[in-house]
């Protein structure tokens, strides 16, 4: 039997895509029991706070390099879920705001830094011209 690329993209398609619906049907169902919990009062930030540290120690635990656990870390991480759950749109598009600058910037710091190398064509030019003219250019500057 023999399948085709074309055949066998087509079939790694339709099941990327029926593991994304799967996972935002998950993410849906997850969202609105987190939101029943908090309006219940049965999730609160330290609630929440406890359990994302019991996540970085099990995580710890289970690969070979050790993370430390930044208390920083531990409240962002926590603030995220609570304004999630909480549907804290304006949040959001504080946290989107600042990641688009700090991907402008980086992009920018990125455009600064481009360094030029030159071609070998470039380099077999300039030997040339070096041999051509070894009086004129004796302290090897190059002359263009």
């Amino acid at each position: 039997m023999q399948i085709s690329l074309d055949q066998l993209l087509q079939v790694l398609m339709a099941r990327l895509d029926s593991l994304e619906m799967s996972l935002e049907d998950l993410k849906f169902r997850t969202d609105v029991a987190l939101r029943i919990l908090r309006k219940n009062n049965l999730l609160d930030e330290d609630k929440v706070k406890e359990a994302v540290k019991e996540e970085f120690v099990l995580l710890n635990q289970l690969s070979d390099e050790k993370e430390e656990i930044d208390e920083e870390k531990i409240e962002s991480i926590t603030k995220g879920i609570i304004n999630w759950v909480d549907n804290d749109v304006d949040y959001f598009k504080r946290q989107y705001a600042d990641f688009q600058e700090k991907l402008r910037q980086f992009l920018e710091e990125e455009d600064k830094s481009n360094i030029s190398v030159a071609s070998p064509e470039l380099l077999k030019q300039l030997e040339s011209l070096k041999g051509e003219n070894p009086k004129k250019n004796k302290n090897n500057f190059i002359i263009p």
